[in-house]
């Protein structure tokens, strides 16, 4: 009986240890009753179960005309930034990041110290390397969830800036035409793609022990030969068999063609090879020709490809150049998971004949098992649907897509007005403002805007934080550079 006692004492008392387990609300309607003299503090906390020193200290402040926070404070910690300054920060980080130019973990802690001295802030970091500390790091990674740690894919400048709004545009009022005048159904959408495969494989992760500082794997050389393959896909799931630029075709693909060059890369006469295969799979005719996307590569634009492909009633759409990272079905969808299984059948092959390497005369048959693992009807249908060529969806790249070709954009000079030569009546004056630039969206950088906004007094702290994060970490523009770049140099005589 005892024990019972003492042990519901014990929950009491800590019951009555919790602290900040206030109602807002409740502590909103006790701060009035006690500023309008209605109730005293003492009143007002034991109603509202409140404690005496926390509304004591809130209504001090109220009378002193300074703000309050209605949610609990536990502790004296504090973050260094408020809410409004790290918001403003995940957006700039977000913004570099849809420019193709992300930030690192470190340049991120840099800024985040280079911030908080220009803005003044009181902040606990590593004033000697001038950085932020991790736990720093790990509460803002954990308070926004949003963004993380990520791995980026290699892209090119040309693709980053290929990528632009007046070139899509283009392809999509192309690609509408012919949809509307033919009325293409899905399964006479097609898309090629020729890619390379190598006997020797690109491995994944393996378990292997922690005490070991280098872990190896076999492969069949140092530098494997390329071979060439060439894919093609249908809107509604259709796969055409591979074409091969080898001609031991052991173990290949039902129907699939291979050809042997010296050179191993696609030329005219491959691709009209390749065109007859297609003609059988795809059976076009005039009353319901086919389209079909592809690169604008050399081979395939020679006068016999177009006349074969009259001839045949075939429709051929060039998608712009640069831009097949983000227009191509078969790269989107397809390639990655085709060089997964590739890599990984080569890996087991290698396992299961020790002591062998991987030659010409198998290249055809690891081919045949990662197409036929990898070639599903979702894939196909996926791929057409995330470009936005079927079902038709010109709208489908907002103008995030297009920030990484803003930073080439050059700015337009206005010439200047000169009046006409005696004898002229008026004057004539010319302006370039409302002209479009190619491959700019709704949204431009501009770092000289942001660097003559650190001058100015700002009477907003949320605003000057901003102007002095632009002065910190720029946003990229390459319009300057160019404008100051120097003019070719005539040759002397």
């Amino acid at each position: 009986m005892l024990y019972v006692v003492l042990e519901n004492k014990r929950m009491e008392m800590e019951e009555k240890k919790k602290k900040g387990n206030w109602d807002e609300k409740s502590l909103q309607i006790a701060m009035d009753k006690v500023l309008s003299k209605e109730m005293s503090l003492r009143e007002a906390s034991l109603r509202y179960d409140i404690p005496k020193s926390t509304l004591y200290d809130k209504t001090s402040l109220l009378n002193r005309g300074q703000e309050v926070s209605l949610k609990p404070k536990i502790g004296r910690f504090t973050h260094t930034f408020s809410p409004e300054y790290e918001e403003t920060l995940v957006e700039h980080v977000k913004d570099l990041s849809n420019r193709c130019l992300p930030l690192m973990k470190k340049e991120f802690l840099k800024l985040a110290f280079d911030l908080a001295e220009a803005l003044k802030i009181p902040h606990r970091f590593n004033k000697d390397k001038g950085v932020a500390g991790k736990h720093f790091y790990y509460d803002f990674m954990q308070r926004h969830p949003d963004i993380s740690i990520r791995l980026p894919e290699s892209t090119s400048m040309k693709r980053a800036v290929g990528f632009n709004k007046p070139q899509v545009d283009l392809f999509y009022d192309n690609l509408e035409r012919l949809m509307t005048q033919y009325k293409f159904p899905p399964s006479h959408i097609y898309n090629c793609y020729e890619t390379g495969v190598s006997c020797v494989q690109k491995h994944q992760k393996v378990i292997a022990p922690k005490a070991i500082r280098q872990v190896g794997k076999l492969t069949s050389a140092e530098r494997g030969k390329n071979i060439s393959v060439l894919f093609c896909m249908c809107a509604n799931g259709h796969f055409v068999p591979p074409w091969m630029n080898d001609w031991l075709m052991i173990n290949a693909s039902a129907e699939s063609v291979g050809v042997a060059h010296p050179k191993g890369r696609m030329n005219s006469d491959f691709f009209l090879q390749w065109l007859q295969l297609f003609i059988k799979h795809s059976r076009p005719t005039k009353e319901s020709p086919v389209l079909l996307l592809l690169d604008g590569h050399c081979s395939h634009k020679t006068l016999a490809v177009i006349n074969c492909c009259r001839e045949n009633y075939i429709h051929l759409l060039s998608l712009p150049p640069h831009t097949t990272h983000k227009l191509r079905p078969l790269e989107r969808t397809f390639m990655e998971p085709f060089k997964c299984a590739y890599n990984q059948r080569c890996d087991m092959w290698m396992r299961e004949n020790a002591g062998s390497r991987i030659t010409d005369y198998d290249i055809a048959g690891l081919v045949n098992e990662a197409f036929t693992k990898v070639a599903r009807m979702e894939i196909a249908v996926s791929g057409f649907k995330c470009t936005g060529i079927y079902p038709f969806d010109r709208n489908l790249f907002s103008d995030l897509n297009y920030l990484p070709a803003d930073m080439t954009n050059l700015p337009l000079e206005e010439p200047e007005t000169s009046s006409n030569p005696s004898g002229c009546s008026g004057e004539v004056s010319v302006s370039f403002t409302d002209v479009a630039v190619a491959g700019s969206s709704s949204t431009t950088c501009n770092a000289e805007l942001s660097n003559n906004l650190v001058s100015e007094e700002l009477t907003d702290p949320l605003q000057g934080s901003t102007s002095e994060q632009d002065n910190l970490s720029p946003l990229p523009d390459a319009a300057k550079k160019r404008s100051a770049a120097r003019k070719r140099k005539c040759e002397k005589s």
